[in-house]
């Protein structure tokens, strides 16, 4: 069938508008490839252009401007993709062409109108729109989680929702040489690059070629765009005539009106006020007797009014409809159709202007190749299927089966039991005895086939419905299942066994394997397991699999095509073991899932399990993994391991990974796995500081700030310090104390109160030493004792010197017996008391 989905550019939903744009026409689907345009903003509304039948009028709209930015990292995810493109180039130069057209668009909105497609259906428009809307939500759903996590292998076909049947696979689909990566997709406009050029000159227009050459002088009052004939119509002081691209005059100036050459070669002109048809030579085709002539659908042929009344010519001039219709006669698609009078129907001809019956126009559905079927209406209880002659191929049955896309059979049910027609022969190559004749997507010569699985009953078979030799290629018996897996070779199941069947060869396995799955076509097309055993199947038999093509199918890169179960069983028997061995499920699965069940297994504080999922997901080459891997081995009591720590750090940072970068750094710093290097620390310190990692800036802090491997630099300390507090983790009482080193006194006094929120006992004894010299604010001695009152309670001693200080000689606070208790208890800690108790000099830090 060739029913399609539009996609239009436009600014305003339900109203049509020269801007708009249509960027697609296509069959059945939106193409998955575009599908990331639509994730924004998607709603129903009237379309722009199919909005024929009011009631079934539901296009649907999405947000332009989050569309494409959404496709673009959509292409950047599919580039950065190891082995998923088999052309590059091509990948590349699809994508430049894509991105620079979608650029280029202006409007607000995408609107994809499905009107034919979904007329296909019995079911209101709106409620398949609604569908379509959930359905392409669903699909950018598992779009965005793939990208999210980097992993194309959350993208499962079999996951998305109406998309092709002709792929089994995302990478298969992606990789369609007819697709070009999506930019076929794009419907182009011929003029969009067209070798000349029509010009205005002084209100008068005229022709050059592309490079600017004139081949026509500003002449013309109008020049209109050339047809798919190579001539355009022009006019001149009320005379009409055409021009071809190499600016000639291929038809004089001598018609009264022109109208456009159709892709028939035919043209409508005008002569004394009457019409007819003319070729690309301006030879007269028709007599010029016609008071009206339109042209239908695509040109082919043309309504004509005649006396009052309306028929159809064709493009030799041929009356096809007769001259005996009150109203002019339109196009459907694949039939023509004219009002009656007073009345809800039409009179209905097929395309080949055989005349049907007296239909509404909602209820004609084009099945291609002449068929119309006539669904069930007032006055007609169940559905008509007409061949090309116009005569009646069947009636009375319930429906016709949407599910399948074969390339010719058409499957319809009757009294609750299917059988096919063949639409090329017109007749019914099985009859409606099965209970399901289904489309298993079988290809054949790289083509759509018309294989179907029959069942009836317990039994199933394989027909093949070609219309020049239709046959049973397996016939029907008591089958549990049947596959398709390459041409015309099945697999077979009896009793959970397996068989291989070459239905064109009539030769048929033993029932002997316990798994049959397909493979990428690379000698051999399918996979048969036996036990721990693996057979490859080809054209030419079933053969040993080499154990380093089980090994590459088994690995991440192949995830998208086989199910775990079978890369289980290949991985086992690449590696020589059996199928149930626990190691093989543990290196089966992806990185991202043996780093988040390293992560659980870690937070459990079974690191011993942790290792194992994270030294697996390692060896696939995870950063994260190696990462943690590095932290556990270093950190962790009874799992030390100074050079593994050091190995997996450097692995992990030399892949990207800022937390590793850190780890790294604090290696050649301390010694760890490696002799200490402080250039080398300093390095990838700083390579991680510029990702934006907190800890790595208070590490470059620690460097500056201690005065062994590097001479004291408070100023590049305070630097990083500040750096680690504008990402979050701020160093409260170093910042405080360099701030009070620079004189800088309220900022001191804002991170010394940080760190004592935070609970740090020296940041709270420098508050108290700031409220009593009023450093950074006003003097306040209350505040003063409160703040060393609180670093005594954290158990920071020396606060009982300044408290006793403060006792003794501050006005308003004096208190022998609190000066005495205070002494004894500095004494008590083992402080030197001196002898007035005088206030050490500011800036007493323990750290």
């Amino acid at each position: 069938m060739s029913h399609r989905a539009y996609l239009y550019n436009i600014n305003t939903p339900s109203i049509a508008e020269n801007a708009d744009k249509i960027m697609m026409e296509w069959g059945y689907e939106m193409p998955l490839m575009l599908q990331p345009l639509l994730v924004k903003g998607g709603f129903i509304s009237g379309n722009n252009y199919n909005n024929h039948v009011e009631s079934n009028d539901s296009g649907l709209y999405f947000e332009s401007k989050p569309g494409i930015e959404n496709l673009k990292r959509f292409y950047k995810f599919l580039e950065g993709q190891p082995g998923l493109i088999t052309e590059i180039e091509k990948f590349k130069d699809a994508r430049d062409k894509l991105f620079n057209y979608l650029d280029k668009l202006t409007g607000r909105y995408f609107h994809l109108d499905i009107w034919d497609v979904l007329n296909m259906e019995d079911t209101p428009h709106a409620e398949q729109a609604r569908l379509w809307l959930a359905n392409i939500a669903h699909n950018n759903q598992i779009i965005t989680k793939a990208m999210d996590a980097g992993d194309i292998s959350l993208l499962n076909y079999k996951d998305l929702n109406d998309v092709s049947p002709s792929f089994t696979s995302f990478p298969e689909l992606l990789n369609y040489e007819g697709y070009d990566y999506g930019w076929s997709c794009i419907w182009v406009s011929f003029e969009e690059d067209l070798p000349y050029e029509i010009f205005e000159e002084n209100k008068l227009w005229g022709l050059k070629d592309k490079d600017g050459r004139v081949l026509l002088n500003a002449q013309f009052d109008e020049f209109y765009s050339f047809g798919p004939q190579g001539l355009a119509v022009v006019s001149k002081n009320g005379k009409y005539g055409y021009v071809d691209t190499a600016g000639s005059m291929a038809i004089p100036l001598i018609w009264e009106d022109a109208y456009d050459f159709e892709y028939s070669g035919v043209a409508v002109a005008t002569l004394q006020k009457k019409s007819g048809l003319i070729n690309t030579k301006g030879n007269q085709i028709t007599e010029f007797v016609y008071d009206e002539i339109e042209t239908i659908g695509n040109g082919s042929c043309f309504n004509a009014k005649k006396e009052t009344f309306w028929g159809v010519i064709d493009a030799s001039g041929r009356a096809v409809i007769d001259f005996e219709h009150t109203e002019v006669i339109d196009a459907g698609y694949g039939f023509y159709y004219t009002k009656i009078s007073g009345q809800k129907n039409q009179k209905i001809y097929n395309e080949f202007f055989k005349f049907l019956g007296e239909f509404p126009v909602d209820s004609i559905e084009n099945l291609d190749n002449g068929l119309l079927l006539i669904k069930p209406h007032k006055g007609l209880n169940s559905s008509l299927l007409y061949k090309r002659d116009g005569s009646l191929l069947d009636s009375g049955f319930e429906k016709i089966n949407r599910q399948t896309n074969f390339n010719d059979l058409l499957v319809i049910r009757k009294d609750k039991k299917h059988g096919a027609i063949s639409r090329k022969n017109e007749n019914y190559v099985l009859p409606c005895l099965y209970d399901a004749i289904l489309d298993i997507r079988a290809r054949v010569n790289d083509g759509i086939s018309d294989i179907a699985l029959i069942h009836l009953g317990e039994k199933k078979g394989i027909y093949d419905g070609n219309p020049n030799q239709p046959s049973w290629l397996i016939p029907l018996d008591n089958y549990q299942q049947i596959l398709w897996l390459h041409e015309t070779v099945f697999t077979l199941q009896k009793k959970q066994m397996w068989s291989i069947a070459n239905a064109e060869n009539n030769e048929f396995s033993d029932f002997e394997f316990d798994l049959v799955v397909q493979k990428p076509n690379e000698d051999g097309f399918a996979y048969a397991f036996k036990a721990d055993d693996v057979y490859s199947v080809s054209e030419t038999g079933i053969t040993p699999t080499p154990k380093s093509a089980a090994l590459e199918h088994a690995g991440e890169d192949y995830a998208y095509y086989f199910e775990f179960e079978s890369r289980k069983r290949l991985l086992a028997y690449g590696k020589g073991l059996s199928r149930n061995d626990g190691q093989i499920t543990h290196e089966l699965l992806s990185a991202h899932e043996l780093c988040i069940k390293a992560i659980a297994a870690y937070n459990a504080k079974d690191y011993a399990k942790s290792i194992c999922y994270d030294t697996i997901a390692s060896e696939k080459g995870y950063a994260l993994s190696m990462n943690n891997l590095a932290h556990l081995y270093y950190n962790i009591e009874g799992f030390l391991d100074d050079d593994k720590a050091f190995y997996w750090y450097h692995k992990s940072a030399l892949s990207g990974n800022e937390n590793a970068m850190n780890g790294l750094g604090m290696c050649y710093k301390h010694g760890v796995g490696t002799p200490v290097d402080v250039e080398k620390a300093l390095f990838w310190l700083n390579k991680a500081a510029e990702m934006q990692l907190a800890i790595a800036n208070n590490n470059l802090g620690d460097l500056y700030s201690e005065d062994l491997l590097l001479p004291s630099n408070n100023d590049k300390a305070l630097q990083y310090y500040q750096a680690a507090a504008d990402l979050g983790e701020p160093r409260n009482n170093w910042l405080g104390y360099l701030y009070d080193l620079k004189g800088e006194y309220e900022k001191a006094l804002k991170y010394y109160q940080l760190g004592d929120d935070e609970g740090i006992d020296v940041s709270a004894y420098n508050l108290g030493i700031f409220y009593l010299n009023g450093l950074g604010s006003s003097k306040n001695v209350m505040k003063a004792i409160e703040s060393f009152t609180r670093s005594l309670d954290r158990g920071y001693q020396q606060a009982h010197i300044d408290l006793a200080l403060i006792y003794q000689n501050e006005t308003g606070f004096k208190d022998k017996h609190k000066v005495q208790q205070h002494i004894d208890a500095a004494k008590a800690a083992g402080l030197e008391i001196p002898e007035d108790l005088v206030v050490k000099k500011k800036g007493w830090f323990d750290f």
